[in-house]
């Protein structure tokens, strides 16, 4: 495959410190750059799962998703600044990732260069037939500073976020403005034009009936499949000839009659390609899309929404995001020769599968003696191994019984296919540096305007199950930015109801058909080392970059289950799900991110 490097020199104010650095014997005093061979290795070769299966991680079944194009950015130590790029196409000769490193044959690095930041991106797979190609691979806004920069901290200058997957510019989407015109449709029927039927209508029956229609002014669900089970059960219910009360006035009853009509074509109508499947559509969950009756008609809720009552309190549309992509990160020492160095030979005399797997073994060569660009300068290794600079999560879930209780108090039978997984909500995601890392926000200086929610919708086949013997069933695996320290995180999972039961929930009633949402929090704690032990050296946050966060979460009611989650940035959600985290580190002699 053919890859790419970008070099940035950022050791401007370097070349004029030349004189300051012991540079041996032989040392050569220039203000040019240099040209020198360059290698670094990746922290790990093995193949990785990290999204939700192999081909995501994977270009083929034997190879790992490796960089395809790196953006390297050399440091000094002594207030770097921009300086010329040098740029050469396509200078990465590649050797067989499996043999343990990449070099590149022509590099120019200015004087005084003892640090390297590298960043690799991986390009996209094709995802199959009808997935979004971000929610396939993933999405990251990258911000990079300007060739040219005059400022004294260049890194600030850099910075990643998740993409959003709607934004408010996008304006109401279709499906959106379709679905609320079926509804308002329906409230207007039975009359002669909008302002006479049986919304209009004084008589105490059907002034009744509009408010269980209109869900007495609360949050409706709005997604198709949502919006189809609320008016087939207010048909059912209300409006089929042996459920109109016989005392109804002859002029009512043929209202509802007429109503009925209007509701049978708006349910034949709500099959069709423009609404049916939305808002998965446009790649958003069920839960986001919300409806509420206001000033006389059904508007789309696409805006964070705080009303009296917590069924009132949904999340703006915006917050949801693509899950991060596959990124290759490392801030990384360098180690530099005087002479030249045929990477490939050295190599291969670390004659041993365990020492290929230690680019510290090639460092150790005598060739090796300094750790600063000179003019004398002709090979330069990173001494760090390019790592993930994303996190990866994987849930794992299991039903605590072989039947859980609703809202109502009836048990709900847990059969092998009755609910599975359709997505996970990952909430608390900001933007993080140059480091791949939170910035430390000050306490009392939080700002919610950056948070996101990614949402994944490619977790694979996975159920809630419960078994005897209480394992919890591997679930999926998705790709996050590195929390807040200090911060819980709270995780959403979305189940589609295929128990052929309704039920009770928090908010109205989870249709059959329909997707249904339990919240649980993970709370920030120390990771835990590859023999189990806890140490200080540990960040107390959920993810962090290039660790694998394994989450257990248990359903033990669905008394607490969502139709349509309330804000997600609120402390005051009901947990529905017990989680139990693990932590993994991900270095070169621990299990990484697979």
């Amino acid at each position: 495959m053919k890859r790419g490097i970008e070099i940035w020199l950022l050791g401007a104010a370097a070349v004029m410190l030349t004189g300051c650095y012991d540079y041996g014997e032989d040392a050569v005093t220039s203000s040019d750059p240099v040209t020198v061979e360059l290698a670094y290795t990746l922290s790990s070769l093995a193949k990785g799962q990290t999204r939700q299966a192999d081909v995501v991680m994977t270009s083929a079944s034997t190879d790992p998703r490796l960089p395809s194009t790196i953006r390297l950015i050399p440091l000094d130590d002594d207030a770097p600044q921009m300086a010329d790029v040098a740029w050469e196409d396509d200078v990465v000769s590649k050797d067989n990732p499996r043999s343990g490193f990449y070099r590149s044959s022509y590099c120019q690095l200015q004087i005084g260069i003892n640090e390297c930041l590298v960043y690799g991106s991986v390009l996209n797979l094709a995802p199959p037939s009808g997935v979004d190609t971000k929610m396939y691979n993933g999405s990251l806004k990258e911000k990079f500073p300007n060739y040219y920069l005059t400022t004294t901290d260049v890194t600030d200058g850099i910075s990643f976020s998740l993409e959003p997957i709607y934004t408010e510019s996008d304006g109401t989407p279709t499906g959106a403005s379709t679905l609320a015109g079926y509804l308002n449709d329906i409230a207007r029927a039975g009359g002669t034009d909008e302002t006479n039927g049986w919304s209009a209508s004084t008589n105490d029956y059907l002034e009744g009936l509009l408010k269980k229609f209109t869900n007495d002014g609360k949050i409706l669900p709005g997604s198709a499949a949502s919006v189809k089970a609320w008016i087939s059960d207010f048909k059912a219910n209300y409006l089929d000839n042996d459920k109109i009360p016989s005392a109804l006035g002859d002029a009512e009853k043929t209202m509802l009659q007429n109503v009925r009509t209007v509701v049978e074509a708006k349910l034949t109508a709500i099959g069709d390609v423009t609404s049916s499947s939305y808002p998965r559509n446009i790649s958003l969950p069920d839960g986001a899309a919300a409806l509420k009756w206001i000033a006389g008609a059904f508007q789309p809720m696409v805006n964070t929404t705080t009303l009296s009552g917590a069924v009132n309190n949904i999340n703006a549309m915006s917050r949801f995001a693509y899950p991060a992509p596959l990124y290759y990160f490392i801030d990384s020492d360098i180690k530099t020769s005087n002479k030249k160095v045929d990477f490939e030979t050295v190599y291969a005399g670390v004659t041993t599968t365990a020492e290929k797997t230690a680019w510290q073994n090639v460092l150790a060569k005598e060739e090796f003696e300094y750790n600063v660009v000179t003019p004398n300068t002709k090979a330069v290794a990173l001494v760090n191994p390019v790592q993930y600079g994303v996190a990866q999560l994987q849930v794992n879930i299991k039903s605590s019984a072989a039947s859980l209780p609703d809202a109502s108090s009836e048990n709900i039978t847990v059969g092998d296919n009755s609910f599975p997984l359709t997505g996970v909500i990952v909430c608390d995601q900001r933007p993080v540096n140059f480091k791949f890392e939170q910035n430390m926000i000050e306490e009392g200086a939080v700002s919610d305007a950056d948070v996101l929610f990614i949402y994944d919708n490619q977790v694979g086949t996975h159920y809630l199950t419960y078994a005897e013997t209480g394992v919890w069933h591997e679930g999926c695996k998705t790709l996050v930015l590195q929390s807040q320290p200090g911060e819980d995180v709270n995780i959403v999972l979305e189940f589609e109801n295929n128990s052929g039961t309704d039920f009770a929930c928090i908010d109205g009633t989870v249709y059959r058909g329909t997707r249904f949402y339990l919240i649980g929090k993970v709370e920030a704690a120390r990771y835990n080392t590859s023999d189990g032990t806890v140490t200080d050296d540990n960040k107390t946050q959920v993810f962090t970059k290039d660790y694998v966060t394994t989450v257990n979460m248990t359903v033990s009611s669905l008394a607490k289950a969502y139709n349509v989650p309330p804000n997600l940035l609120s402390n005051n959600l009901e947990i529905g799900v017990v989680t139990t985290p693990q932590w993994v580190a991900a270095t070169p002699t621990v299990k990484r991110l697979e």
